[in-house]
């Protein structure tokens, strides 16, 4: 009786163990991941928290990635939303795996494409900010 016990034991361990990694790794692991690498790439833009005016923080799929979405609003530069879009897919990129894109809110929320227009905004993707330091 007392072998049945430890067996048990053993088991409800083992099966509390694998729920418990397979919640952090689906579901704690790439909001603390997505916060890291996306305040690394703020980090290299120069940003201030001083200067955000407002975070929003959501589930989202660009393309077919799966990923993290903070929408920001700057103080400095209320005409535009910053999309930082972070995945665990992404490893060819600038800083890895955040994706940045800029809408102009006040002309029917068109994306930012060209380095032109890209260069226009306040805060600009950091592949052209090195650019313009130059």
């Amino acid at each position: 009786m007392k072998k049945y016990k430890v067996i048990l034991g053993v088991l409800i361990i083992s099966i509390i163990s694998v729920t418990g990694f397979v919640v952090y790794k689906n579901y704690i692991k790439p909001w603390k991941d997505a916060e890291i690498y996306i305040n690394k790439y703020m980090v290299k833009q120069d940003i201030s928290e001083d200067n955000i005016k407002s975070i929003t923080k959501e589930k989202a799929k660009k393309a077919s990635y799966k990923g993290i979405l903070y929408r920001v609003y700057y103080k400095d530069d209320p005409q535009y939303e910053y999309q930082y879009f972070y995945s665990d897919d992404y490893y060819s990129l600038y800083v890895n795996k955040v994706m940045l894109q800029i809408y102009d809110m006040e002309n029917n929320n068109k994306l930012l494409k060209s380095n032109e227009e890209l260069k226009s905004v306040k805060h600009p993707p950091i592949y052209l900010k090195d650019t313009l330091d130059k």
